[in-house]
């Protein structure tokens, strides 16, 4: 009994001890990091480890220090991130007094940026740098944050985050860490010197040593960047040590070899040698074009540029095409067109392949983009000469040599496709057969053949083939995704397959001449012939030069090949009616660079087109300002006269109006002001000269509203016409209390129309000038060749006796010769309708001597 007392207390005491050591923060410790943290901080790192692995670094551009995080690659590691969050989470239950919480929290926050959860995680890395009294732990926060905010575009936030790290006293590990985030908000920002800086401090000290190897690697690129290839191999060979991932070591190697010293033939024949190694090598098949890639850099480099256009090319006819690759390669070759050759035609069909191929997160892609939009515009417009020249040419041909032409033309065509049909037999493995070897002139064609042989065309087919094809091997079934997998039946049908090829072409090739006159016919149609087409054709022509003067200047910002565009259109067509504009563009081109050249081009444009907006403005630069404020000004002119009309006041709107077309030139609104006056004609003198304003207003002003408005009048005036109501007792109207005119009527065979409208508006200066009395004209009868004039407007029959006495004295002594036709006489607005109308010229004198004096 006593001793199972004893066994009972034994037991409770070991329990009790046990209890203790529980609760103790030692076992706390041991469980939370060994049991919670350790797998859950494993997880989290293998996750890290995946999106590195994912990751397509752009080796081609400056290595981002960190992969950007992919949402893919973070759903298909969900389970592990709920694994390790569940342990973390489990560790702050279970082991709340351990020192393992606050790098816990970290797990946990780091979980939900990956998850782009970045309010929560932000919200968990606060907590811990608030929370923590472990130095390491609060740093780590910090660092966290800061890279939070940067991927939530907070830039600001993250510079505030920076000042709290710079207080802390960090510790090796995360002063490193901090460094390398530094680095990677400056690479972020684009402050590539800061980056830089930062990199070079830390790079040999970095533990992670695939980090490591991409630092050098990228401090490697700036210095390549900056031509220094000494200091950039020197960082290569560091990029390679310690055996980082393959890509990154296959790309460094790259790099070593594009950063020889091209002076040296050694140097250069040792490269070739690794470049023939790394080709034969099966690991590097993807890689083929990369390789050629680099080649064509070295050539670049060492000048060699048709060696390098060769590589480049090689580099778009690999069997296992890399988009990014493939589109710098078309890039690296339209470069050279365009800088080197300044061939802008095979520049153009590159810059299309380059657009078409290269992934648009390629930095500077929408400048590329840009050019290849202007340089597919300019090679429009130099086909469009090409072509038309060529055509014009062969224009002038007689019919012997013209057939001659297209004869030989037909038989280097036939020639070249059978050449081409050879060349396409199709290849077991890679090899340089299936790759045009040939490279392109860099001047383009020279041998002055047919204008159909276009690279440019050629260049866009090709584009138009890979869209829908992809880059596909020059082989039988090319369509086909699937191959036969049998060598011996493939090696079979090769032979066969080549053999009847050959067979087919000769055959067609031979039958040819059977087709001749229907091709010869269908080519001849596309001669111009008539003069309407040779004049379309230059037209063009013309067109074209000066949409390249355009192009050139303001798309590619060469200005000498601008103006040599401008000057050859007006060598060739000097009375063009793009001239002006032409003579212009010379003008402004020259405005700064040469004061004697543009001052020769503004003297042409003042001499020959005085009345043009141009020549205006280069005689005064204010014109347009002074314009306007005259414009202004009218229209406070004809607000008045336009209140008078309404009113009534018919004869002070006339003289307004008059006034204003005397005073008032080259205003934009003038043409209402004329509208007003062809309308008043009709209150103030009679219904044809009315009529006949609004005829001239419409000549004038052939289309706009103005022009639908006189119009609209003109079609109502017909009606009007017929309601002149005569009285049936006598021809003319006894109502004197109308307005007034006085009319002259005269021969024209006898006296000159303006000399008779001279003298009457010189006696009306002199003598009534404050009166503002206005002459018009109008054909009276054209079978006698009688015109009529009036002078307008007297408000009273008495002012207009007046008038008419006083101008029959000056008349008289002007000693006019005597003629029947000749008669002056005051006449009322209606009776003037009436005569117009009915031609009574005699019956009217009559009326008048009876009641006027």
């Amino acid at each position: 009994m006593r001793y199972h007392h004893l066994h009972i207390t034994l037991c409770c005491f070991s329990l009790a001890i046990l209890a203790v050591a529980c609760n103790s923060k030692a076992y706390q410790n041991l469980n939370a990091r060994y049991n919670g943290y350790f797998y859950a901080d494993q997880y989290v790192n293998e996750v890290y480890q995946s999106i590195e692995n994912a990751y397509d670094y752009n080796f081609n551009d400056i290595l981002k220090i960190y992969p950007e995080i992919d949402s893919s690659t973070i759903q298909s590691s969900s389970a592990q991130l709920d694994d390790a969050f569940k342990k973390s989470s489990q560790v702050i239950e279970w082991y709340p007094n351990s020192d393992w919480v606050d790098d816990n929290y970290l797990v946990i926050g780091k979980i939900r940026y990956l998850r782009a959860q970045f309010q929560y995680a932000l919200e968990t890395f606060q907590y811990v740098y608030n929370k923590t009294e472990d130095d390491d732990a609060r740093q780590k926060a910090l660092i966290l944050l800061m890279r939070t905010y940067m991927d939530m575009g907070e830039i600001d936030k993250a510079k505030e985050v920076i000042d709290y790290i710079e207080l802390e006293k960090l510790s090796v590990e995360n002063t490193l860490e901090y460094r390398l985030q530094s680095a990677y908000l400056y690479q972020r920002q684009g402050e590539i010197e800061q980056m830089r800086e930062a990199l070079t401090d830390i790079a040999d000290y970095i533990p992670e040593k695939d980090l490591r190897a991409r630092a050098h690697f990228i401090l490697g690129q700036l210095a390549e960047r900056d031509a220094d290839f000494p200091q950039a191999l020197s960082y290569y060979d560091e990029a390679i040590r310690g055996t980082p991932p393959y890509e990154l070591e296959f790309h460094t190697k790259l790099r070593q070899l594009a950063v020889i010293d091209v002076s040296s033939e050694e140097q250069i024949e040792k490269a070739y040698k690794t470049y023939d190694r790394l080709l034969d090598d099966g690991k590097n098949a993807e890689y083929q074009d990369k390789i050629f890639y680099s080649m064509g850099r070295l050539e670049q480099r060492r000048g060699d540029l048709e060696k390098a256009i060769t590589h480049y090319l090689l580099a778009l006819e690999v069997e296992q095409p890399n988009a990014r690759t493939q589109g710098l390669a078309s890039l690296r070759i339209a470069q050279i067109y365009f800088d080197e050759y300044e061939n802008y035609q095979y520049a153009s069909v590159y810059y299309d392949s380059t657009v078409i191929k290269l992934p648009k997160d390629e930095p500077g892609f929408e400048y590329i983009e840009q050019r290849q939009l202007v340089l597919k515009e300019l090679v429009t417009e130099l086909n469009i000469i090409e072509k038309n020249d060529s055509l014009l040419n062969l224009s002038e041909l007689n019919e012997v040599s013209l057939d001659a032409f297209l004869d030989r033309y037909l038989d280097e065509r036939d020639a070249q496709e059978k050449a081409k049909k050879k060349s396409e037999r199709p290849q077991n493995t890679f090899s340089g057969a299936n790759v045009i070897n040939d490279t392109p002139s860099p001047n383009g064609p020279s041998d002055g053949t047919w204008y159909f042989y276009n690279i440019v065309a050629q260049g866009q087919g090709q584009l138009e083939f890979q869209q829908r094809w992809g880059n596909r091997q020059l082989e039988d079934d090319w369509r086909r995704s699937r191959k036969m997998n049998s060598t011996l039946v493939a090696d079979n049908e090769e032979t066969e397959t080549q053999e009847q090829n050959e067979t087919n072409a000769n055959e067609t090739l031979t039958d040819r001449p059977n087709d001749r006159t229907s091709e010869k016919e269908r080519l001849i149609a596309t001669i111009p012939s008539s003069t309407e087409q040779i004049e379309q054709a230059n037209q063009e022509i013309a067109q074209a030069y000066f949409n390249c003067g355009r192009i050139y200047r303001f798309g590619l910002e060469r200005e000498d090949l601008s103006e040599q565009a401008y000057l050859r259109l007006l060598e060739r067509y000097p009375t063009t009616n793009l001239r002006l504009e032409a003579l212009y563009s010379l003008y402004t081109l020259n405005e700064e660079k040469n004061f004697n050249k543009a001052e020769g081009f503004k003297t042409t444009i003042i001499e020959d087109y005085p009345d043009s907006l141009i020549a205006k403005l280069l005689i005064n630069p204010d014109y347009l300002l002074e314009k306007e404020q005259r414009s202004q000004a009218l229209q406070l002119v004809y607000a008045e006269a336009y209140d008078m009309y309404e009113s009534g006041n018919y004869v002070e709107a006339d003289q307004i109006v008059k006034k204003a077309l005397r005073d008032f030139e080259d205003v934009e609104f003038l043409a209402n002001v004329e509208l007003l006056s062809a309308i008043l004609k009709g209150y103030t003198e009679s219904i044809f000269s009315y009529e006949q304003s609004l005829v001239d207003f419409c000549d004038k002003y052939p289309e706009g509203e103005l022009h639908n408005y006189a119009k609209n009048l003109l079609n109502k005036l017909s009606p009007a016409k017929e309601e002149v109501i005569r009285d049936t007792d006598f021809e003319f109207s006894e109502d004197f209390k109308q307005l007034h005119l006085v009319s002259v009527t005269f021969s024209e065979s006898v006296y000159e129309q303006d000399m008779i409208q001279s003298f009457i508006e010189l006696f009306n200066e002199d003598n009534f000038s404050k009166q503002r009395l206005s002459v018009g004209s109008l054909k009276f009868d054209e079978s006698k060749n009688i015109t009529i004039l009036f002078v307008n407007s007297f408000k009273t029959k008495s002012a207009a006796e007046t008038y008419n006495l006083a101008l029959t004295e000056a008349f008289n002594d002007l000693d006019l010769p005597t003629d029947a036709n000749f008669h002056n006489f005051a006449i009322s607005r209606d009776n003037f309708t009436l005569l117009f109308e009915d031609k009574k010229l005699e019956e009217y004198l009559a009326f008048n001597k009876r009641f006027y004096k």
